[in-house]
């Protein structure tokens, strides 16, 4: 098992527009398998939109 290092990301949601994230990758060769880390750095936006999705999950967010 190793770590790849960070690679900044942009990605868009359909609901909170572009977050800008660093990308780790833990790789496991013996379970072909990747789990892929995203954060972003505190105090940003892209920060806040990434706590307000993992307390929306996959809900939609309805217009005020």
């Amino acid at each position: 098992m190793g770590w790849r290092y960070s690679e900044h990301k942009r990605l868009l949601h359909p609901e909170l527009g572009e977050l800008t994230v660093y990308c780790q990758s833990l790789l496991d060769p013996e379970q072909t398998q990747t789990l892929l880390v995203f954060t972003a750095t505190p105090g940003t936006e892209s920060h806040d939109k990434l706590q307000l999705l993992s307390v929306i999950g996959t809900q939609k967010l309805s217009p005020a």
